[in-house]
């Protein structure tokens, strides 16, 4: 087998792999690269030869890098996976600390996860201490994320 062959398919893994998230591309890539390498190795004697290779595949790999994460951020929008626009606007989801020490209705049952009413508002909530029946009286306790978590009275 051909340690050159091996090296330029694992490479092409890799460079798959920066479009295609998911790791079986780049380990794939990766284990046929150190393959080439062990290839090499076993058919040479020489160590400058060998060092040679072993530098090249590393400044080949650092180079793909360079070129797969440059080739992202210059590809017309609709073809890239980069978002390089403003994220002025966007709010991650939080809940509501007004909430807090309030008193709600369970409006579906809490698996420890549903739905409560407050102040006329439907809101996720996560029991404390899990399951909780719809119709049940609560008190909001604290919050995570969107979520408010509460416990029965």
């Amino acid at each position: 087998m051909n340690p050159y062959f091996l090296a330029i398919l694992g490479f092409i893994f890799i460079f798959i792999e920066f479009y295609i998230p998911g790791a079986i591309m780049g380990v794939l890539g990766g284990i046929l690269t150190a393959t080439s390498i062990f290839l090499f190795i076993e058919q040479n004697d020489s160590w400058i030869a060998i060092s040679l290779y072993i530098g090249a595949i590393i400044l080949c790999l650092g180079l793909l890098f360079k070129f797969a994460l440059w080739r992202i951020k210059t590809a017309k929008p609709e073809f890239s996976i980069y978002s390089g626009g403003s994220q002025d606007g966007y709010k991650a989801s939080r809940y509501d600390h007004d909430a807090i020490g309030k008193t709600a209705t369970v409006l579906s049952d809490l698996k420890p996860g549903g739905y409560i009413t407050l102040d006329g508002k439907q809101l996720q909530a996560i029991s404390e201490s899990g399951y909780i029946v719809k119709g049940s009286k609560v008190l909001v306790i604290s919050g995570q994320e969107e979520s408010l978590i509460v416990k029965q009275i």
